[in-house]
């Protein structure tokens, strides 16, 4: 924290109070600020507070700010005043001091009264705690976590769960104290009125070790000693070790100096009545910081080195932050507005600038990588080149010059070029120098001598934009709308759009082995020794206003545009033979210190690689340069984390047990990240457990919509990647659920479904009964065709046929019984009783009546009956299970098939007994016809069927049609068995 001078505290004790520091040990573990600096205003209009009497940083990274009006966090997109933290109460919005130590964060008030927020719980110390009902002012921790706060009843430190004061029995004497330092050690520098005390490390006792009146406060350095201030000395430079004070001098100007604080790089800031100093190591300026600069108010009261190098600064008006670019701009004379850049050796570069203004008449210098700058005659030069042996050529609107090695020589341009610009230069293999002037064209220069068009008629008349000599010796001229020529073995060539050249005018040409690069106003283009090819970044945008092109030696592609400076890397050129256009590309712009426009017109290329590998650029406003090899990073990962949800029913924070009515579809997350130095470049991701299967980019977004959500139990994770895309190691979360209505519950679904279910079932069981209903309509329509074609058998071909054997019958009783046409009339008879018999049967499976499907037991026996007693052979019936009805079309085939096996028993087996068994099991039907006779002979077995009979094939072919299987056994002993399964889902009615 700053020290302030005693003559700025005199407005009153708080602000006195306010402006006192105390400083923790500190280390140079950065190296010293570079000059390229850039400093970001927020006042009140920002949002940001004022009159900031302390400030830190938590292990989140947010900075907490104790103002005058209250407490404030700022994440380095939006500053948020605190009423509460982590939703714990402060215990009063006037705050004084604020510190974090680990994850704890401690807050001191106006009015007395600590209070502790870690891990979302609080901790209040008050008087009973052994807390002063003064102000208090600062906080302390030592190595070994020992916590004292300095107020206005002087130093206290924390004794288990209360306060203790250390006062006149610990070595301190009485009254108030606002200032102290906490040494490497765990010893304590305490500033009273009447000198300086020191305790014993870890320790609350006290001895004095400078006796010395009006000593304000001292800053610790990185090697340990400090700088204090005393009203009769001045600074000076006290050594705690030695207890010893030398003479601080200051060679700042004699500016007056308000207030001073050494961050931990160990540079010292000075607070000058109108605006902000940074001393170099040898305590000279380096760079001030005023309001006219942007600086918001006019000294600073409390400072505060970041986690990631940044300096902050708190004024009376609001809050500034200073950061180093990565972009190192140098400081220009006054009046530069044009300047151009041409490498020299040695890392040496000269500094030119094109425009005169009145006394602004500013030469071109030279500045050497230690920072010399050398002034030159040289003035007013629009053109340079820099030749392969480090030979530098100036043109002026009067002169040629010419750096060659220390010696400076010149020489007069004809008359006839007036006062007109040289646009470009280049030099061939010859030594011959090109030069394109404005208004003339091209010409030639070598030993003294000028020439037009060096010689060529057939060069084109006008000014060429550009100028270039490649490896090989050729030539490249670049002019307006994308017109381009190569002199190449005393050729000309021209390309143009027809050869894909879209930039537009040519400003840059640059060639790196087989790479040609070409540079327009209207963007990037690269040829491959056949035809130009456009290029953009990654995202689709294109390189617009190229004046500069540089590849490394590394190869990497670094251009300079109207944003500013691009980087490729070198493996993204690798795909450019296969036609790869789109190249991820890093950009460098305003947010890394480049300011100004880069020339259009003249001086170009305003991108040139200096000898020590730096890059320099320039613009209408600013040179500055870049290191490609050493490019400062962020290696730190933000942490991400979500600050609330909210919904239509109001908002929650993370860690409430959220619960969300029913019907909550849609809601809102809101999260951040504390990245403090380039916060626009701040990226995140996030994604819904419950929900989305992948990580979603928000961009620099700092919210997540969801819409249409349904009941369940959900998980908002949320990342984010710094400026260089270094991601968060965990993910910020919330966890919340929503529950679900009486319709969107298990059971309400449940019973949809059952509802579903039993609709479906009674679909089902209404198409089965329509569907049986046709089927039976269809059954009936077949058996009153079969009895109409029974009758028509029974009553005109049986009777025929009966009527045409008693014919036959008459016939023979007619012949002599000698007579041998008898023997054959008696065959023919025989096949005709065979013939009605069979025809009998049909008629009999034509006409299976109602009565026989409802009852298939009852059917059998009666045709088993009445053929038994035709055959006198004795019959029986048996039944298991419990009958149940069969399938209309079932009954019929099984009828059928019994029949058929009955007739064949009664009529071939020539047994004493014949039955039926029908089983009715719960998985299968059966039936089984069986007799005590002969069995069947194996040859009808193994056909399958009796010659000129269809018995045994009809049977199989029935068993089949209904999904059932038929079986026949017999032997000479045991008679035959037909049986007959079927599986009872196909075999039965269904109910």
């Amino acid at each position: 924290m700053p020290v302030q001078l005693r003559s700025i505290a005199r407005a009153g004790a708080i602000a006195l109070l306010a402006l006192a520091a105390c400083t923790h040990a500190i280390a140079a573990d950065l190296p010293y600020w570079r000059t390229g600096l850039l400093q970001t205003g927020w006042g009140k209009k920002d949002g940001a507070p004022s009159s900031v009497y302390s400030m830190t940083q938590d292990s989140a990274g947010v900075l907490w700010f104790a103002a005058r009006d209250g407490l404030y966090h700022f994440d380095g997109a939006r500053f948020e005043r605190a009423d509460r933290v982590d939703g714990n109460p402060l215990l009063s919005p006037v705050t004084l001091c604020v510190d974090a130590y680990g994850d704890a964060l401690w807050v001191g008030y106006q009015f007395g009264g600590v209070s502790v927020f870690e891990h979302g719980k609080a901790r209040h110390y008050r008087e009973a705690q052994g807390v002063p009902a003064g102000s208090i002012h600062h906080f302390g921790r030592t190595p070994k976590g020992a916590m004292w706060f300095s107020s206005s009843q002087g130093m206290h430190w924390l004794d288990g769960e209360r306060w203790r004061q250390a006062g006149p029995q610990d070595g301190l004497p009485e009254g108030q104290t606002s200032a102290f330092n906490v040494l490497p050690d765990g010893s304590l520098l305490v500033y009273f009125p009447d000198g300086i005390y020191r305790s014993e490390p870890e320790s609350h006792r006290f001895r004095r070790v400078l006796e010395q009146p009006g000593v304000e406060g001292g800053e610790l350095r990185p090697d340990g000693t400090l700088v204090i201030n005393s009203q009769l000395h001045g600074m000076q430079l006290f050594d705690p070790a030695k207890g010893t004070v030398a003479p601080f001098a200051l060679h700042n100007g004699q500016l007056p100096m308000q207030g001073f604080a050494i961050d931990r790089r160990g540079a010292l800031w000075v607070s000058i009545g109108n605006g902000v100093q940074l001393l170099d190591r040898d305590q000279r300026p380096q760079k001030t910081f005023t309001p006219a600069q942007g600086l918001v108010g006019k000294g600073f009261s409390s400072m505060l080195d970041d986690r990631e190098g940044n300096m902050w600064l708190a004024t009376e008006a609001g809050i500034n932050r200073i950061r180093e670019t990565r972009l190192t701009a140098i400081d220009l004379p006054v009046g530069m507005d044009a300047p151009s850049v041409v490498a020299g050796s040695d890392g040496m570069v000269w500094i030119n600038n094109l425009k005169t203004q009145g006394a602004f008449d500013l030469p071109t210098f030279s500045l050497a990588a230690d920072g010399t700058r050398t002034t030159t005659a040289i003035k007013k030069v629009s053109a340079t080149y820099r030749h392969t042996d480090g030979t530098i050529w100036f043109a002026t609107d009067k002169a040629l010059w010419r750096r060659q090695g220390a010696q400076l020589q010149s020489w007069q341009r004809p008359a006839d070029l007036g006062d007109k610009d040289t646009q470009a230069m280049t030099m061939d293999a010859q030594g011959t120098l090109w030069l394109s002037i404005i208004g003339k064209g091209i010409y030639g220069f070598r030993d003294g001598a000028w020439l037009a068009r060096n010689g060529r008629s057939d060069l084109p008349k006008r000014t060429a934009v550009s100028l270039m000599t490649d490896a090989g010796g050729g030539v490249w001229f670049g002019y307006t709308e994308n017109n381009l020529a190569l002199l190449d073995h005393d050729k000309i060539r021209q390309f143009g759009a027809a050869d894909g050249l879209e930039v537009g005018n040519i400003l840059v040409m640059s060639r790196r082995g087989e790479r040609l690069w070409v540079g327009g106003e209207r963007g990037l283009a690269w040829f491959d020794g056949k035809r130009f090819a456009t290029l953009h970044d990654a995202d689709g945008k294109g390189f617009h206003g190229v004046s500069g092109i540089v590849e490394t030696k590394d190869g990497e592609l670094w251009l300079h545009d109207a944003d500013g400076l691009v980087r490729i890397d070198a493996k993204a050129l690798t795909g450019l033979r296969s036609g790869a256009a789109g190249l991820p590309a890093e950009r460098f712009n305003y947010l890394d210190g480049h300011d100004g426009t880069p020339s259009q017109v003249r001086p170009v290329p305003t991108l040139v690689q200096a000898t020590d590998g730096r890059l320099w650029y320039y613009t209408d406003s600013s040179v500055g340069w870049i290191d490609p090899a050493h490019i400062e990073r962020n290696r730190r990962a933000p942490l991400a984390w979500v600050t609330a949800l909210k919904t239509a029913q109001g908002s929650y924070l993370p860690g409430q047990g959220i619960a969300l009515p029913p019907h909550t579809d849609n809601l809102e997350v809101d999260f951040t990240a504390a990245a403090l130095s380039i916060p626009e470049r701040t990226r995140f991701r996030f994604r819904l457990t419950g929900l989305d299967t992948a990580w979603r980019a928000a961009g620099s977004a700092r919210q997540a919509f969801y819409t249409n959500l349904g009941p369940g139990d959900y998980r908002f994770e949320v990342v984010a990647a710094n400026e260089d895309g270094v991601w968060s190691n965990t993910a910020g979360s919330i966890v919340f659920s929503i529950a679900p209505s009486p319709t969107q519950t298990i059971w309400f679904k449940l019973a949809c479904g059952a509802a579903a279910l039993a609709a479906l079932y009674m679909l089902y069981r209404w198409r089965m009964a329509a569907a049986t209903a046709r089927i039976g309509e269809r059954l009936r329509e077949r058996a009153l065709e079969r009895e109409r074609i029974a009758r028509t058998l029974h009553d005109t071909f049986l009777q025929s046929l009966q009527g045409l054997m008693l014919r036959f019958d008459l016939i023979k009783k007619a012949l002599p019984a000698a007579d041998p046409a008898q023997q054959q009339i008696d065959k023919a008879l025989q096949a005709a009783d065979d013939v009605i018999n069979e025809g009998r049967r049909q008629v009999l499976d034509l006409r299976v009546t109602n009565d026989y499907r409802g009852d298939l037991g009852a059917a059998l026996a009666d045709f088993g009956r009445e053929t038994a007693q035709q055959h006198g052979v004795a019959f029986s019936l048996n039944t298991s299970g419990v009958p149940r009805p069969l399938a209309a079309m079932v009954q019929d085939e099984v009828f059928a098939i019994g029949r058929e096996a009955l007739f064949n028993a009664f009529r071939h087996a020539g047994g004493s007994e014949v039955a039926v068994d029908l089983d009715y099991s719960a998985r299968a039907f059966g039936m089984t016809v069986r007799d005590n006779g002969k069995g069947v002979d194996q040859d009808v077995l193994a056909a399958g069927q009796r010659p000129g009979h269809w018995g045994l094939i009809g049977m199989r072919e029935r068993a089949e049609r209904i999904g059932g299987t038929l079986a026949l056994d017999c032997s000479p002993t045991s008679g035959t068995r037909v049986c007959l399964r079927m599986p009872s889902h196909s075999a039965y009615a269904s109910k």
